[in-house]
């Protein structure tokens, strides 16, 4: 019990520090001088409420493993239902929080600042909130009644002929109140809509971010020659326009509408030249020195991305595999793709493994992934803007993002980790479902036609489901895909893009020119127009 009064101490503070650090990533990124107290509060907290969901899941496996003493015997049945609860409670009242600020507090905040103007007051800035939010109110509500009705309807039993299958199949489609079902066929809809930010902004920010960081930016000379030379071109076409009428010939309004826009673009590369000399001086010029270790930071990023890229790879072969062999449903896409017992090497999967037993060190280094892959999708969301199809709608730039940019960017960050906790079946199959518990599986000698015992095997859906207990994160991620298989489909083939999606990044990354140092903002857009 002390070990386990450990792991909620270590998750409390985790959320204290979570919370912190979102705080400070929408402050960073913050308009000072369009800041509100309520989107701000919003955002940061819609943006932990996601994380938190992901950082639930070591304790769930660190939970699971001690449903087992040293020699693989189970503990005290209740203890174990006692602890698992705890866990899955936890889990179902985050997906409720974010649902209720996905589709709720995060429109109201949005279309609230939205009608901010000195000439409105209090209330008809409420009213405008609630009539914006009521469509996706109406909508929550109807995914909710779907899964109620999902739960009315027996889903029959999967085509397998493996016994301890059977069962492990038959405890998680049919382990769940009315309640858990309506939560969880909601989350799937919402982590559907999640892939497509997981594919746009995650797996290019996974190539890009660690890139960049190598490649680095423009040397500032380079850019101070390139502004000087727009300066000249822009001076010499203003010199050839204002010769047309040096004999005092009235200008035309065509001219006179260029040499406008002309004299806007000298303000604006002056300004930009202005700012330029300032970065060049003072304390960014310590980051010239510390280029060669953002090189080497780059390096173990771009090893990360690759390990990730690989493991997740790697499970989606083993799923095809798998799923074309029929070894846990007859029918290829009845089970939703879900994997039945591991077979092919995954590193990010051993590697968690192996360090298990020491927790919180597994903590540790699922903490590292996570908050790695939120930077990224973070970074993907800077360098990528927040768009509908080509459309930019809103920039995220430090210091001068509008709330309204934060709200969208916290709903894309939200949906982002809604499917790592998809995917993380597929990043650390083994240790995301069963954790470090083991059982002896007997097997029979080919040669002697005996019954032989392999000892201490990692737990699958092979072994009874007396021997083991599956993670809270595993059951709840399988009975979606499961109970509702087309949305393992979806995830499955959705996975598959995300990969292609990284490689792509990786070459756009490698031949997209280098970033310059010249700080743009909005004003400068509007007068570059020439």
């Amino acid at each position: 019990m002390a070990a386990i009064a450990l792991g909620w101490i270590i998750f409390a503070i985790v959320l204290v520090a979570v919370l912190l650090m979102c705080f400070m990533v929408v402050k960073y990124y913050e308009d000072r001088l369009e800041s509100e107290k309520f989107p701000t509060f919003i955002t940061t907290v819609a943006i932990a409420l996601s994380l938190y969901c992901i950082f639930l899941i070591p304790l769930d496996i660190f939970m699971v493993s001690r449903t087992q003493d040293s020699n693989g015997n189970k503990i005290d049945a209740q203890e174990i239902e006692y602890t698992t609860s705890l866990v899955r409670y936890g889990y179902y009242t985050l997906y409720s929080l974010v649902l209720l600020f996905s589709f709720v507090l995060i429109p109201f905040a949005y279309f609230y600042y939205e009608e901010d103007d000195e000439n409105i007051t209090l209330k008809e800035k409420v009213v405008a909130g609630c009539k914006y939010t009521l469509f996706l109110l109406v909508i929550i509500v109807i995914l909710f009644v779907v899964g109620l009705i999902l739960y009315t309807v027996n889903p029959g039993d999967k085509p397998t002929s493996i016994t301890n299958t059977k069962d492990w199949l038959k405890h998680i489609v049919n382990d769940t109140n009315i309640f858990e079902s309506g939560i969880s066929f909601a989350i799937a809809c919402l982590t559907t809509v999640g892939f497509i930010s997981w594919i746009s902004y995650t797996a290019y920010g996974l190539s890009a971010f660690p890139i960049g960081i190598i490649r680095g930016r423009k040397h500032v000379t380079e850019d101070a020659s390139d502004l000087q030379s727009d300066l000249e071109s822009t001076r010499e076409k203003q010199r050839a326009l204002k010769s047309k009428y040096l004999g005092g010939k009235r200008i035309s309004r065509k001219d006179e509408s260029t040499l406008n826009l002309l004299d806007r673009k000298e303000k604006v590369l002056k300004r930009q030249g202005e700012r330029l000399n300032n970065m060049s001086s003072g304390w960014r010029s310590v980051f010239v020195c510390l280029k060669p270790f953002f090189f080497l930071f780059g390096i173990i990023f771009f090893l990360g991305s690759l390990l990730i890229f690989l493991s997740i790879l790697l499970t989606s072969i083993d799923k095809a595999v798998q799923s074309n062999a029929h070894n846990l449903c007859q029918s290829t896409t009845a089970c939703g793709y879900v994997l039945n017992n591991p077979s092919i090497f995954n590193p990010v999967d051993q590697l968690l493994l192996k360090v298990a037993p020491y927790f919180p060190l597994d903590y540790v280094i699922v903490g590292l992934i996570v908050i790695y892959v939120f930077l990224a999708t973070l970074s993907g969301v800077v360098k990528v803007g927040i768009r509908f199809l080509w459309i930019n709608l809103f920039s995220i730039r430090k210091g001068r993002s509008p709330p309204q940019g934060l709200l969208l960017a916290a709903v894309i960050l939200m949906l982002s980790c809604l499917a790592l906790n998809i995917e993380i079946s597929s990043l650390a199959p083994t240790y995301s479902s069963f954790g470090t518990q083991t059982w002896n599986e007997p097997i029979i000698n080919s040669v002697t036609n005996q019954t032989e015992i392999k000892y201490n095997q990692p737990c699958s859906m092979k072994a009874p489901r007396s021997n083991c207990t599956m993670t809270q994160i595993a059951t709840i991620v399988n009975r979606i895909s499961i109970r509702t298989s087309f949305f393992g489909v979806i995830y499955f083939y959705a996975t598959w893009i995300f990969l292609i999606c990284f490689i792509i990044g990786i070459f756009i990354s490698l031949f997209k020119a280098k970033s310059s140092n010249i700080e743009r903002r909005d004003g400068d857009s509007d007068e570059d127009e020439y």
